[in-house]
């Protein structure tokens, strides 16, 4: 393995050699970061110390309390009062568990409050007994009630974390409406803890059981055809805007608005940043209002350069030279789905030439069908969950 003193030392001058503004825009702050996360990261700020136990070199991982205590704890009381609220019918209290801006996708369409105000006024519909009748939305039903079915959580970091929800619907009388499966994306902004965004996926009674297989085979194929590109030294491929970026799924139409939300620390900033001793640097929450990022897709562009060759010299880590990456396998990856809606568990696993395992980042993201193709339409979140230069040996 190439873990001596030397090759890290040529690798971290590597880095110190590139202009800031070059190497921001080499290293890829991670799409859609607010612009306050951004402006904190450039100017070296950190919410976070080093953990005890963190190797030189390593990452901040799943393994230190930093990542968990704090970001688990407040992500599953948030989800509890939002579920509250939501049992109660009381939309205000819903308002009280949130960031603002907020987004949520109902259907598959991303729906974007800028305040309170907003979202009290005209709440997505299965929070209002009218419901949108011109699209054919649901409504929600006066007098029933809902029951708690469970909690999972799916990614935290310092900074956030991603957590399902379930809950079963029912009609004033006792039958089963629908179930519910719901993601919810928690943030930490300037201190305070509140539910960024949410993506609901309904089952109307009967549906609860069936399976779309349609999905998952689109999530697998997309993406471990864009990850294998990193292996081949693709690098034309990978510059490839006319395909989906971080999948070879197709882009949405033109002109669809979809909403993300970023931890503000991207993969290749986090694996710099340990390099050069800095784990800690783009954990921010002091002065970062919002973690969302709300555009519409654009016509592809060429305008992109991956640097494989920056990426290579970063990937392995201090494990060892990076060799291919494989998507993550998890069996399924997708966690809820429903005719043109899924969501999955996305990342992947990096390897050195000979199969060591050098890291695992694992993410949660919204995939929707439209026109008969099965699309990215946005993420919940990214981090590292295990990074093998923190282990000893």
């Amino acid at each position: 393995m190439s873990n001596n003193n030397t090759v890290n030392n040529s690798r971290r001058e590597f880095f110190r050699s590139a202009g800031a503004i070059g190497a921001i825009s080499a290293v890829g702050i991670a799409v859609g970061a607010s612009m306050n996360s951004q402006k904190a990261y450039a100017q070296g700020s950190t919410s976070f110390q080093t953990p005890p136990g963190l190797l030189p070199g390593g990452q901040s991982d799943s393994r230190f309390p930093v990542s968990f205590a704090e970001p688990v704890t407040n992500g599953l009381r948030l989800v509890m009062e939002y579920f509250t609220a939501l049992n109660q019918r009381d939309l205000q209290g819903i308002a009280n568990t949130l960031h603002f801006p907020f987004a949520m996708y109902e259907d598959v369409d991303a729906l974007v409050y800028q305040n309170a105000r907003e979202f009290l006024n005209n709440p997505p519909s299965s929070f209002s007994p009218t419901g949108n009748r011109s699209i054919g939305q649901r409504a929600l039903l006066p007098g029933s009630y809902d029951l708690l079915e469970g909690v999972n959580v799916h990614l935290y970091c310092p900074v956030g974390g991603a957590f399902s929800l379930k809950f079963t619907r029912f009609s004033p009388d006792g039958h089963k409406l629908m179930e519910c499966d719901s993601m919810i994306s928690v943030t930490n902004n300037d201190g305070r803890w509140a539910i960024q965004l949410i993506s609901t996926i309904f089952h109307e009674a009967g549906y609860e059981k069936n399976t779309y297989p349609d999905a998952e085979v689109a999530h697998r194929l997309g993406s471990q055809g864009y990850l294998a590109a990193f292996g081949y030294r693709d690098e034309a491929l990978l510059n490839d805007q006319s395909k989906g970026r971080g999948s070879y799924e197709p882009s949405l139409p033109v002109g669809t608005k979809v909403a993300s939300v970023s931890f503000g620390y991207g993969p290749r900033d986090r694996t710099n940043n340990a390099r050069n001793n800095e784990p800690m640097r783009g954990w921010v929450t002091e002065g970062v209002t919002s973690r969302l990022s709300v555009r519409e897709v654009e016509p592809p562009s060429s305008d992109y350069d991956t640097n494989l060759e920056q990426f290579v010299e970063l990937a392995g880590g201090t494990v060892g030279d990076y060799g291919y990456t494989r998507l993550i396998p998890n069996e399924p990856l997708v966690i809820h789905a429903t005719h043109d809606k899924a969501h999955v568990m996305g990342g992947y696993w990096r390897y050195t030439p000979g199969g060591v395992l050098i890291s695992e980042t694992r993410s949660v993201s919204i995939q929707v069908r439209v026109a008969g193709n099965w699309s990215g339409a946005g993420s919940l979140g990214q981090v590292t969950h295990h990074d093998r230069s923190n282990s000893k040996g």
